[in-house]
């Protein structure tokens, strides 16, 4: 074998990698935290974080929050969990399953899609989601914008 030439090789293969664009990853991805439009209220991601850990478990005129949570795994629920937590969203099911033993404590309720997170949180005025879609409509308030 010619070690010269292969060498060549791996550099040119080495350097054209690096002109290839990056894939948008979950890191890359712009989360948008939703509330129905009658909230439209802005919140921190330290609120966010304590509602989704639940401990603030109801909005300011007493109404109890509902946090929905995405599919573990997905882009848009890794983005989430990332953003507002620091780690991912399997590193947050042990503190959910430790909580469970614990205190009996539940994670928020899971939908599969950002669709279906949309259309719960627009016809439940309790309720609060998130999406990594640019668009969410008039039916829902963005409540904070995570990058």
């Amino acid at each position: 074998m010619r070690w010269p030439g292969f060498a060549r090789v791996l550099v040119v293969c080495l350097a054209a990698g690096g002109l290839v664009p990056r894939q948008l990853g979950a890191a890359d991805t712009r989360v948008k935290v939703i509330v129905h439009p009658s909230r439209a209220t802005h919140l921190t991601k330290d609120e966010v974080r304590a509602i989704y850990l639940k401990q603030k478990r109801f909005w300011d005129d007493g109404q109890p929050i509902i946090p929905i949570n995405l599919e573990a795994g997905s882009d848009a629920r890794e983005s989430f969990s990332q953003s507002v937590f620091g780690q991912g969203s399997r590193r947050l099911a042990a503190f959910w399953n430790q909580r469970y033993f614990e205190e009996g404590g539940f994670p928020p309720a899971t939908l599969a899609s950002q669709e279906a997170v949309i259309r719960f949180v627009a016809a439940n005025r309790n309720a609060i989601g998130y999406v990594t879609q640019d668009e969410v409509g008039d039916s829902v308030a963005v409540a904070l914008e995570l990058p």
